[in-house]
């Protein structure tokens, strides 16, 4: 054992070197030492020491990337309700860990340690920790948990923004019919329209909110009412086909968005005619293009209620344009400027659904495309 190492110490206990422990005798005497005080003292005494010792190290010493060797799990808890996925911070692991940490300075050698730690997420043999050091004191080494909390939730922010890029792509080459963009809350999501033999009748699933099935029946009423402007030519008419046909409106991809306003629930009318459109001419609504606004029953385009809140979350969701109704044209100002300086993206303001049609629908019927029959 080291000079000046004090076996038992809480010194020892927290963070220590690898070969402080010269038999398994002395590694398993360790863990059963750290299980007392963790299960001792709920982990109060751990976080508090390994927290000073951060704190210090972050103002005092250096910063390192470890990889871990081997990891033992103590003990896990958690405070709170149960929050969203990309939220880490209310559970938490008290483990020992045995780390290879690499200075950044390539000049100075990695060295080995064993850290008594707690953790936001569970780690495995070959996994990479962010760790602070003293450069004079090995010893003295601890676990940025926090720092690795961030990483891991920027980077479960980032595979869900690129889900939704492969999710577009996936709609522009696999040429989706009856399928539209709208923003739901901070979403922007896929409304599907799709229909079958039946009465007439218009069901919406996976939304539990009355506002939502009000929008979709508005819309699909408007579309059979209009069909003779807004469908091509059908031998025997649109009505008779809309009177023998049941039409699905539901999400097909992705979590349903809360949806606790009537406001933002309405905002899905458009969308839904556009779908339905898209599935009964044949024309794709381009995978670039969100559209957001309220159907009237007499076909009037109303206005979102925020036009930042839907353009800030059409871009977020890879949308380039998006289509809303001239009565938002006032609130343009209220959009940020990064937003509407930004090349890729721009905001159009449509006065009717055939406005809408023509800025969202290709100018192309989808090859092998069959007409309703």
């Amino acid at each position: 054992m080291r000079p000046g190492c004090r076996p038992g110490s809480q010194d020892q206990l927290w963070s220590t070197r690898l070969w402080a422990f010269g038999s398994p005798r002395e590694v398993r005497a360790f863990t059963l030492r750290s299980w007392r005080v963790v299960r001792a003292s709920g982990g109060k005494t751990m976080l508090f020491k390994h927290r000073r010792l951060l704190e210090d190290l972050r103002k005092n010493g250096r910063k390192a990337t470890a990889e871990v060797l081997s990891v033992t799990t103590l003990g896990v808890a958690s405070r709170g309700r149960s929050s969203p996925d990309e939220d880490l911070t209310r559970t938490w692991y008290d483990c020992r860990m045995v780390l290879r940490v690499i200075p950044e300075d390539r000049a100075e050698p990695p060295f080995e340690a064993t850290v008594l730690t707690r953790i936001h997420t569970l780690k495995t043999s070959g996994s990479h920790v962010p760790v602070w050091y003293d450069p004079a004191d090995h010893a003295k080494l601890a676990v940025d948990y926090e720092a690795d909390a961030e990483r891991i939730m920027k980077g479960l922010v980032e595979l869900k923004r690129l889900d939704g890029l492969l999710d577009r792509s996936s709609h522009r080459t696999e040429q989706r019919l009856g399928v539209a963009w709208t923003p739901v809350d901070d979403v922007l999501v896929p409304i599907e329209a799709a229909s079958h033999a039946g009465d007439g009748r218009v069901q919406v699933t996976d939304w539990p909110v009355e506002a939502v099935h009000q929008a979709a029946h508005e819309a699909v009423r408007f579309v059979r009412a209009n069909a003779a402007t807004l469908l091509p030519p059908r031998d025997g008419g649109w009505d008779a086909w809309f009177a023998g046909r049941d039409f699905r409106i539901f999400q097909p991809q992705g979590p349903v968005p809360a949806t606790e306003g009537a406001v933002d629930a309405s905002n899905i009318g458009i969308g839904v005619a556009l779908a339905v459109i898209s599935g009964l001419t044949g024309r794709m609504v381009r995978s670039e293009v969100s559209v957001a606004g309220v159907l009237a029953s007499s076909g009037e385009l109303l206005p979102v209620a925020s036009l930042k809140d839907s353009a800030s979350v059409a871009r977020a969701g890879f949308a380039q344009r998006l289509v809303v109704s001239v009565g938002n044209q006032h609130q343009l100002e209220q959009v940020p400027a990064k937003l509407k300086q930004d090349r890729l993206f721009e905001i159009v303001f449509a006065g009717s659904l055939q406005d809408v049609i023509r800025l969202s629908l290709t100018k192309k019927v989808v090859k092998g495309f069959q007409a309703p029959s």
